[in-house]
Formats: C-alpha cells, sequence, structure tokens
C-alpha cells in the first residue's frame, strides 16, 4: 500500500579497501528487490505509491546495520561506529570507515549505515558496500525498533501506525510505506490501531502530501464503530462531490473508502458524478473504476451484482469501454452480449483494444447468442477477428 521519500543514500568502503564503488544502493539493490519480490504480497495497497522499499526491507537485506557519527566531512566523510543493530560479528562499535561523500554532513551528525557485500568486475576479492542516511535520535531511535518482517503483518503495523505524519519526515514516509507493501487484508486487521481521527484532518490538510491521501481514504472506510464510520462517509461524500479542475492522486482510495464506509448509497453518488455521467473528468473515472474493482475484491456488503450494473455504464464510452468489457468477462456478467459486438466497431483510435474486448468477452461468455455474434463478426472480418484471437492466445487470455 508509496514513493515520496527521498533516500539519501552514498557508498563507503573501509579503510583497507581501495575498490571504488558504485553509488545509489549498490549491492544492496539486488537484495532488497529480491527481498520485495519473495516477501512483499502481491495485493498490496492498489492507491499507494509504494516504489522503495521501506527501512525493515532494507535492513532485512543488508548485512551490516549500524549507527555512525560524522567526525570529518571532508575530503570525505569519516564515521565512527557508535553501534551496531545487526551483523554484530562483522563489525563493532569503534571502528570507523571512510564514506564518499554524496550529501555533506557536518562532523557530529548522526546517519544509520547499511552494508552488504559487493563484487565488482574490476575488484578480485569482495568488499563491504556501505549506503548511508542522514537520522536524528528520534528517528534512530524508530528504525531501530521497527519490527523485523518475520512479526506477524498486524502486529507490526499497529508500531508503525503511531509514526504515520510524524514531524520528521524520514519517519513519517518510511511510516507510510510500510502500509503501502501491505495486503489490504492486514490493514484491515490492523484498523484498530489508525488514527482516523487524525486522518480525517490529514486528508483535507494541504500540506499533507497528495499521494498519501490515497491511503488515508481507504483507511478512514475501515472505521469499525458505527459513528464514526458515519462521520468518515460523510466527511468522504463531501470530498467526491468537491469539484477539481486537475487529476487528483489518490482520489481512486477516497472512493473506495467511501464505498466501504456507506455501502450502496455510495456506489449511487459515483454512478451520478462519474460512472454514469457522460461529461466526467477521464481522471475521475478512471478513479471510480479502480474503486470498483477494489471493491469487487475486498467489499462484501454491495451485492456483485450491483456493482455490475455500475460497470456496465461504462460500455457506452468509448475511452473505457475497452476496460470495462475485459472487466465484466472476468466478474462473468453476461448480460451485454449485444452492446460489445456492437463495439468491434469502434472508431479507428481505439479499434485494436475495442476487437480484443469484445472478441475476449464474446468466446469467454457461454451463452448461445454471444457465439452467434462471433460467428457473425468472423464471416464479416475473418482477418479482424484472427488478429484479436491471436493476440489473446498469446497473451494466455484465449485458449
Amino acid at each position: 500500500m508509496a514513493s515520496i521519500w527521498p533516500f539519501i543514500i552514498s557508498t563507503a568502503r573501509k579503510f583497507s579497501s581501495r575498490a571504488s564503488l558504485a553509488p545509489l544502493w549498490s549491492a544492496c539493490a539486488i537484495g532488497v528487490a529480491t527481498l520485495c519480490l519473495s516477501a512483499a504480497p502481491a495485493r498490496a495497497c492498489p492507491f499507494c505509491n509504494a516504489v522503495l522499499p521501506s527501512f525493515a526491507q532494507t535492513r532485512e537485506a543488508a548485512e551490516i546495520v549500524a549507527l555512525g557519527e560524522v567526525t570529518r566531512s571532508e575530503p570525505q566523510l569519516a564515521v565512527l561506529l557508535r553501534g551496531v543493530l545487526k551483523g554484530q560479528d562483522r563489525a563493532r562499535a569503534g571502528e570507523r570507515i571512510e564514506v564518499e561523500r554524496v550529501e555533506p554532513l557536518a562532523p557530529g551528525s548522526l546517519c544509520l549505515l547499511l552494508a552488504t557485500t559487493a563484487v565488482e568486475p574490476s575488484v578480485k576479492e569482495p568488499g563491504l558496500v556501505w549506503t548511508y542516511r542522514p537520522v536524528t535520535e528520534t528517528s534512530y531511535a524508530y528504525f531501530a525498533r521497527a519490527p523485523e518482517l518475520r512479526v506477524a503483518g498486524p502486529e507490526r503495523l499497529r508500531y508503525f501506525a503511531r509514526y504515520l505524519e510524524h514531524p520528521d519526515a524520514n519517519i513519517a514516509a518510511d511510516a507510510y510505506l510500510e502500509f503501502g507493501h501491505a495486503p489490504f487484508d492486514v490493514v484491515a486487521q490492523a484498523a484498530d490501531s489508525l488514527p482516523l481521527e487524525s486522518m480525517r484532518r490529514w486528508i483535507v490538510d494541504e500540506n499533507v502530501p497528495q499521494e498519501r491521501k490515497g491511503f488515508y481514504g481507504l483507511a478512514l472506510g475501515l472505521a469499525r464503530e458505527a459513528r464514526i464510520r458515519g462521520e468518515n462517509a460523510a466527511l468522504l461524500a463531501r470530498l467526491v462531490r468537491e469539484p477539481a479542475d486537475d487529476f487528483r492522486a489518490g482520489f481512486g482510495g477516497i472512493l473506495s473508502g467511501y464505498l466501504l464506509a456507506a455501502g450502496e448509497p455510495a456506489l449511487d453518488l459515483l454512478d451520478e458524478r462519474f460512472l454514469a455521467q457522460a461529461g466526467a473528468a477521464d481522471g475521475d473515472v478512471r478513479s471510480a473504476l479502480a474503486a470498483l474493482r477494489f471493491y469487487h475484491e475486498f467489499g462484501k456488503e454491495i451485492p456483485h451484482e450491483r456493482l455490475r450494473a455500475s460497470l456496465r455504464h461504462l460500455v457506452a464510452r468509448q475511452e473505457f469501454a475497452a476496460e470495462a468489457i475485459v472487466d465484466l468477462a472476468r466478474w462473468q456478467d453476461w448480460g451485454m452480449v449485444s452492446e460489445v459486438a456492437r463495439f468491434y466497431d469502434a472508431p479507428a483510435e481505439v479499434q485494436p483494444s475495442a476487437r480484443r474486448a469484445a472478441v475476449g468477452y464474446l468466446s469467454a461468455c457461454p451463452l448461445p447468442a454471444a457465439a452467434a455474434e462471433l460467428a457473425e463478426l468472423r464471416a464479416r472480418d475473418p482477418r479482424g477477428v484472427g488478429d484479436a484471437e491471436a493476440y489473446l492466445k498469446a497473451f494466455g487470455a484465449l485458449r
């Protein structure tokens, strides 16, 4: 369930090593990427911009994690290790390392150091690649206490929940990133720890990064107490009704939270303003479509047939029809056979996607009417239908 925190990194080496080392993640990148792919769930928050790994993920991939104090800032940073959190067999307090300076740090500054063994083509023996980020005593305490990845997901998130929008930007960004990487069901299990009253303030605060508001809007839909749920729904409804001139980052999360909090009345409003409104802004319609998909997978109160009825509105908008038709087939809604068949002849600018969506839907539909429509299209345009079928088969969407 995030990407807005600059993670200032440089490389360093032990005094004993003279090899040049590549900056910016260096050897840590492969370890962190592997960790994220294997440990991070595939169904993380769809409305969070979680691109970078969290500190806990980075720490898991590192061989050494330590607190350092800068003792010299030029020409390179000289750093004294004050404490070692991980890899005590590889480093010890009192040891000194030299860091290739990327961002100047004044003597006496604290930094968090992570090291991973890396081998460069020109180096015969592997050496330690160090990355660092400036920290304060407060942020170091936060990082030092951060739960490891092996701790159960809801328990981990309860730790990070208290640090959302912390005054220290590094802490706030990392806490948000933890929620961005977490699967929705784990976030829902930790909903009792979410600062919902604060989130209501943050979601309308211009100083809060817009990218985070998608998660906060979604989280407001997780309130368990009826009174708080109603208050959250009223606020989200007001945000839905507010006019906007530009693309609204995180708006899909706000709409999803509204659906969770208010149920069918929320979907009625989404129909009125976006899904059934021919003049609705494309960005808002796309956010509403994302909210429908999210609720279809995770929501419980709105019947699936009601969700399908809302999705059908988009078949009439050619810029969204192909996506809507694919979703209708995925949701096994076979009530649009005639409309889908007509979409095969969409204007040239959307024709390739239109034909693939129409052929895919009609091929998957078990109704005789769909088979008849597909046969008619094939007789009229055998090459076009054949091209669409070949494309779908190549991507495993058609047998």
